[in-house]
């Protein structure tokens, strides 16, 4: 439930929302949702799937399950969380950064 509760307060504070916006939003109680958060108790799906919306998080991304047929590796996600640390402008410079690199690769093979 922890984890749960974790993944909800991070995706909210991602959108720079607080627990008083998202009640005033979504109608649920400001202490349910610290209680979410705090992983003291879990939302049923409908309220999930209320939050995730509101939040803008895929369901899929958010429960792990559209990692694709074979998921990622170690590395892999370890990139993507890297990569999502970075400002917008960086992030370009680290793609053309990989695009010049595999296609160096691509060039010598």
């Amino acid at each position: 439930m922890e984890e749960l509760g974790f993944a909800l307060r991070l995706a909210r504070e991602r959108r720079g929302l607080t627990q008083k916006q998202v009640m005033t939003m979504t109608g649920i109680n400001n202490k349910t949702l610290s209680g979410y958060e705090n992983g003291v108790s879990e939302p049923d799906l409908a309220t999930l799937g209320v939050l995730l919306k509101l939040y803008g998080v895929p369901a899929g991304r958010f429960l792990g399950t559209d990692m694709g047929k074979e998921g990622l590796s170690p590395q892999e996600e370890q990139l993507i969380k890297l990569f999502r640390t970075l400002e917008a402008g960086e992030q370009e410079e680290w793609l053309l950064l990989l695009r010049t690199l595999v296609r160096h690769r691509e060039g010598r093979g």
